[in-house]
């Protein structure tokens, strides 16, 4: 018999590693990639028409994506300068 509660887990004495750049980034940036592909649908609706105007929804794309891709830039910034710090 061990004299370990049941509920708790055998002693691990290997450390578990840190998460990689990448993985605390990860939400960064897919968020970029996210607003990467928004802009590409603002330029296809911006060029869609056959005048000079720009429809609302092309709008809405291009603020879309621009909101994504600052937060996707704060969140990367934010796990780089984390990672900068000893």
């Amino acid at each position: 018999m061990s004299s370990r509660p049941p509920d708790k887990a055998p002693d691990d004495t290997a450390t578990p590693r840190a998460p990689s750049l990448i993985r605390r980034c990860a939400l960064g940036i897919w968020l970029c990639g996210i607003a990467l592909l928004g802009v590409v649908e603002f330029r296809r609706h911006a060029l869609a028409g056959d005048g000079l105007e720009m429809s609302p929804v092309a709008w809405m794309w291009l603020a879309g994506s621009t909101v994504t891709g600052v937060v996707g830039i704060v969140l990367l910034l934010r796990e780089l300068r984390r990672n900068r710090q000893p």
